[in-house]
């Protein structure tokens, strides 16, 4: 699975909600791939997610989602 980075920035509310949404287009012509998208699916639906929230500097969260 790849390693994906984005950086957004606003003025933060703490009544803010922080929403992370991620997408993922698999490459069906791929001869060496060895799981089916169906396959991806389920393995990803039976695994926890885990969140790692630092402070990187007094203005920077890093957040990282881990599935």
């Amino acid at each position: 699975m790849p390693n994906l980075t984005y950086n957004a920035t606003w003025d933060f509310n703490p009544a803010d909600a922080v929403t992370l949404n991620a997408a993922f287009t698999f490459d069906l012509q791929d001869p060496s791939d060895n799981q089916t998208v169906s396959g991806v699916l389920t393995t990803l639906q039976g695994r926890t997610p885990h969140v790692t929230l630092t402070q990187t500097d007094n203005a920077t969260i890093s957040v990282v989602v881990t599935i």
